[in-house]
């Protein structure tokens, strides 16, 4: 089968590898129809998380038809539409228990590497899914692929990272970065009833493309988004921020931004081992800071709902639509900041 692989820094192909098989009786094989590039997979891309072996496949977004399932899985029978968790979880150690899916003992993620379990990625034609009752949603009758899709990562990382924040109805948000998952915190952030959202990044252009989405846009190149939103709240600050880049910059700008007694959750995904927590700040000022990995297995069956009902259409933000073969053109343009989301079609 088709596949794409990492060969090296800022370096993937398309080539050809051998068709995965049931290894386990759990497991579930899928027929890939649409796989997406995420801004995570940047992060291998551009070497900043080691552990991608040359030839490994890439990718962890995806939707396909269930070509083959092992004789434990009872959920899903060949010929299901289907869209998969980005990490993988048992469904049984104590976290996945407790509901803890992204803290599962055996769990990984797709397409990420040695670090993360070595799981074969979904930029490719098919893969094997473990566990593939816990792991696998159908996808409902009617539900476009290229929607659907969005319920595995990107749009419920965003959910639940909102979530997370405990945002009330008639809250004001700030939401730092206008990427793929900024974007989606933004939709969040409305359709659970934020009274303002306000979308701040450095690229004018990107930060101004949020309005569509019912953001307030803020350039921080141009204007200083601590000043901007202490004018909008009469000097109170965001109820709300959620950090959606990751890194010691952003971080710190969340600190500013949140009022006293607000809550910050930061789901941007980071290389950086270590930051300087503002201890002090958050004691005086009583900020609840959360970080984490998303809990796709939460939230999923939510978000899938919100899109099902129309309330939230996360395919807004594709730029870029590409065949399979298309990969290293798609993920230099993603690299480049010149797409916000591409989608490979399969």
């Amino acid at each position: 089968m088709k596949a794409v692989q990492y060969l090296d820094v800022e370096s993937v192909r398309v080539g050809e590898v051998p068709d995965p098989e049931l290894l386990t009786a759990d497991d579930v094989l899928v027929r890939v129809t649409a796989s997406a590039i995420c801004g995570s997979d940047l992060h291998l891309y551009r070497g900043h998380i080691p552990g991608m072996s040359p030839g490994s496949i890439m990718g962890h977004e995806y939707v396909g038809t269930v070509a083959a399932v092992g004789d434990r899985v009872r959920q899903f029978q060949v010929g299901d539409r289907v869209v998969g968790t980005f990490h993988v979880a048992c469904g049984a150690c104590a976290q996945c228990r407790l509901g803890q899916y992204h803290q599962c003992a055996g769990g990984g993620v797709l397409g990420y590497g040695l670090a993360f379990g070595d799981y074969p990625g979904t930029q490719a034609e098919m893969v094997r899914v473990p566990y593939g009752d816990v792991n696998l949603r159908k996808i409902p009758d009617g539900l476009a692929d290229e929607k659907a899709i969005f319920c595995g990562d990107i749009l419920t990382t965003a959910y639940g990272a909102v979530r997370n924040s405990g945002l009330q109805p008639g809250e004001r948000c700030a939401v730092i970065g206008a990427g793929p998952v900024g974007l989606m915190a933004v939709m969040a952030a409305r359709v659970m009833g934020a009274a303002e959202v306000y979308s701040i990044d450095r690229d004018p252009e990107r930060a101004e493309a949020t309005a569509a989405f019912g953001a307030i846009p803020i350039a921080s190149s141009r204007t200083n988004p601590v000043r901007r939103i202490m004018q909008a709240t009469d000097g109170l600050g965001a109820d709300v921020v959620i950090e959606a880049v990751g890194g010691p910059q952003t971080l710190a700008l969340a600190f500013q931004l949140v009022r006293g007694g607000g809550r910050i959750a930061a789901v941007g995904v980071t290389a950086e081992t270590e930051w300087s927590y503002p201890l002090m700040t958050a004691l005086t000022r009583d900020i609840t800071f959360r970080v984490g990995l998303a809990n796709i297995h939460r939230d999923i069956d939510a978000t899938m709902k919100l899109v099902q009902a129309g309330r939230l259409d996360p395919s807004s933000v594709i730029s870029h639509r590409l065949p399979l073969e298309g990969a290293p053109e798609g993920y230099r343009l993603f690299h480049e900041q010149r797409a916000t989301k591409v989608l490979l079609t399969i």
